[in-house]
């Protein structure tokens, strides 16, 4: 008897401690994978529509030799010092550019930044985006492609789109609109009026008809504070003379996960579609029409 019982703790003691020996060994830190080739860092595609997609955020390299960022007497908050990652945005631009693709036949042009926010951050003024001079190339690589494309698809068509695709724990049901309150559209609103802003033939309008929680709703409401639009739409905006009508989303947590990011990309790609139809095909005709 006193042997079976031995034997039933051993086996009751294996049992115990070998799962949780596994747990804890699944549950270590993933290795860091690193680069020093500036094309991996920052993955651009030149496109053959008048939309630009840009995803500064959602990286996971480290830049060989480039130390984490520590933010020493940097300010804080939506504009400042900032190095979590908006986990599945990479991922979400590749998907809106291949929906795009499966729709329409062409490609938009795409700027994705794969260097983790740990040590550069595109969507800040050079000053603050990174510590390390060797990471001024990829943040460089970044912004010129980005300002590259966006002239040149003004130049071909008078006009154009560019989403910036980002992530935000506040509200896993909502996507925020950043647009520093209509500032980075503004030749979109010369072109067509207010309501091509904030009607519901808007962008945003378009995205909560096709069943979007969107901020701000009903559309001609004031954005979110710390989703007004970052450097990115505020640098290459239609406010300014080189720049595309612009708008940040901030996409909460439903809209990136995994399982449903394939839907999203079909939602917003009918929606840049429909944007398409309706705000840029009559510019290129006019112009067409114009030249002739």
């Amino acid at each position: 008897m006193r042997v079976l019982v031995l034997l039933a703790i051993g086996i009751w003691l294996t049992i115990s401690i070998v799962p949780t020996a596994y747990s804890q060994e699944t549950k270590s830190a993933p290795k860091v994978m690193e680069s020093d080739d500036i094309e991996e860092l920052v993955m651009v595609s030149k496109g053959t529509l008048p939309i630009v997609l840009s995803a500064p955020h959602g990286g996971t390299l480290k830049i060989a030799g480039v130390d984490v960022r520590q933010g020493q007497g940097m300010a804080t908050g939506p504009s400042g010092f900032f190095t979590g990652r908006d986990g599945g945005t990479s991922e979400l631009a590749l998907a809106v550019a291949q929906a795009l693709e499966k729709q329409t036949g062409k490609k938009p042009y795409m700027v994705v930044s794969k260097a983790h926010r740990k040590y550069l951050d595109p969507n800040r003024p050079s000053e603050i985006a990174y510590e390390d001079s060797d990471a001024a190339p990829v943040y460089q690589r970044y912004h010129g492609n980005l300002q590259r494309y966006c002239q040149e698809v003004l130049q071909k068509y008078r006009t154009g789109l560019l989403l910036d695709i980002h992530g935000q724990g506040s509200s896993s049901k909502t996507v925020y609109r950043g647009t520093g309150n209509g500032k980075t559209v503004a030749r979109l609103k010369e072109r067509f009026g207010e309501s091509a802003h904030t009607g519901d033939q808007s962008f945003f309008g378009m995205l909560n008809r096709l069943g979007w929680q969107v901020y701000p709703y009903p559309a001609d409401g004031k954005e979110q504070s710390g989703f007004t639009g970052g450097y990115i739409v505020q640098t290459h905006g239609s406010h300014r003379p080189s720049g595309l009508d612009a708008i940040q989303l901030e996409f909460g947590s439903e809209y990136r996960d995994k399982e449903d990011r394939s839907k999203t990309a079909d939602v917003l790609t009918q929606a840049i579609i429909e944007y398409m139809r309706e705000y840029i095909e009559p510019v290129a005709r006019i112009e067409t029409a114009d030249k002739n």
